[in-house]
């Protein structure tokens, strides 16, 4: 399996974003976590908020990717059979068509796919013009944790509508297990129900309350989604985004 959207890098490199002081030790753990659960591709995707970040963007662009080996090399030395991959959730900004045209946007897996997170607590004008602006320029948004929207007193954007221009959709496994409550979860359902589902995320933060796991939510996206909808949003759908095989 391959798991879209984790925070293990938070264990391996002090982050801006991030108050967590790193733990090569917690970063290795999560990463055994991930593969007792049948995980073999990690994700990164630290948060990479260009709002925040001011002239630094460079530097953090060559801190996630140096991290990620680091990260790699000592998995690889553990006998940890768990592959993890460059990437960020990048927060919705008016700066990311610059930051795409300058070639520090964090893209998953240096592909052409970039994990952005909507704002939830008000609605980005901007937003649909800014993802428009990144495919004009060759880039791929995918939509992290759309689900998470029903909650929010943003203004309705249509799945169905992002999906037709191209824009895919990433649900986490904790909202289909009722996690962050009903509506979120009902809305998760109707995704996989639609089909709009492009990969699945632990959004993993830590190995003991947020842990990098993504099957003890199969049987609901099976109810939800039917036969097979959990190994096409876990391996298929998540091997083209990152370029790879799947199986």
């Amino acid at each position: 399996m391959i798991d879209m959207h984790n925070h293990i890098l938070r264990y391996v490199v002090k982050l801006p974003v991030h108050p967590t002081e790193p733990n090569m030790e917690t970063a290795v753990r999560m990463a055994q976590i991930a593969q007792e659960d049948g995980i073999r591709t990690i994700v990164s995707t630290p948060h990479f908020r260009p709002e925040r970040l001011g002239d630094q963007a460079a530097e953090m662009y060559e801190i996630l990717h140096s991290a990620v080996d680091t990260l790699n090399a000592a998995l690889k030395e553990r006998g940890v059979d768990v592959e993890v991959l460059t990437g960020a959730e990048v927060a919705m900004s008016e700066l990311l068509p610059e930051l795409a045209s300058q070639g520090l946007l964090p893209t998953l897996a240096g592909g052409r796919y970039v994990l952005i997170e909507l704002p939830g607590a008000s609605y980005a004008a901007y937003a649909e013009e800014v993802l428009f602006k990144l495919q004009l320029q060759g880039y791929k948004p995918l939509i992290a944790h759309f689900e998470r929207l029903a909650d929010a007193p943003v203004k309705h954007i249509s799945p169905r509508i992002l999906q037709e221009r191209g824009i895919r959709l990433q649900v986490n496994c904790e909202s289909l297990m009722g996690r962050r409550g009903r509506s979120v979860q009902d809305l998760a359902q109707r995704l996989l129900h639609d089909d709009l589902v492009w990969a699945l995320g632990s959004d993993a933060h830590d190995p003991e309350k947020s842990p990098p796991r993504l099957t003890p939510c199969r049987g609901a996206v099976e109810r939800a989604g039917g036969a097979g909808t959990f190994e096409r949003i876990t391996d298929k759908r998540p091997a083209t985004i990152i370029g790879r095989k799947s199986g």
